[in-house]
């Protein structure tokens, strides 16, 4: 679990949230009735978070702290709408283990890292185009400025670094 810096900045915070998206996914779907609901709690603690950007210092652990909105928002979505009784609620809570989200997370850690290993066997061109638009936003025409490219080639090299990362990905390298 990361811990959450003091320091973080607004990329840092938002980069962080989007890591977590999947394992607060999981948490809502196993906590609501359909995966519509699943997907608005968390796009809502997601929002939440980002608006009380400020306010987070004193939170040591992002992720439990995101997590446990997410519980936290389920439970009052499952109480206004009756969904569930009471006891099946305390059922639903329990089968939702610390062990599950935990291996969600390593699945999620893992494939991370294998996109990583694949990210160090490309052209590194190819690496850093996909670095600059996909890891730090940066808009084309400074991906042309940065890369010395014109606004083909940076397509160009793009598309080859995203065909050269699915090739990988099909084989499982």
């Amino acid at each position: 679990m990361k811990q959450h810096k003091n320091s973080m900045t607004q990329n840092e915070l938002l980069n962080t949230l989007i890591g977590l998206q999947p394992v607060m996914q999981l948490t809502a779907e196993k906590l609501l009735p359909t995966a519509a609901d699943a997907e608005d709690t968390v796009q809502e603690v997601v929002i939440e978070i980002w608006q009380k950007r400020d306010q987070l210092q004193h939170v040591l652990n992002l992720e439990g702290y995101a997590i446990q909105t997410v519980k936290n928002r389920c439970i009052s979505f499952l109480r206004k709408h009756h969904d569930i009784a009471t006891g099946n609620l305390e059922q639903a809570l329990a089968n939702l283990s610390d062990d599950a989200l935990a291996d969600e997370c390593a699945r999620i850690e893992e494939q991370a890292s294998q996109l990583d290993r694949m990210m160090e066997r490309l052209p590194e061109v190819q690496r850093q185009a996909v670095e600059m638009k996909y890891i730090k936003n940066m808009s084309h025409s400074e991906m042309q400025r940065q890369l010395s490219m014109s606004s083909a080639n940076v397509y160009t090299t793009l598309s080859r670094a995203i065909t050269n990362l699915k090739t990988m990905i099909s084989h499982g390298r």
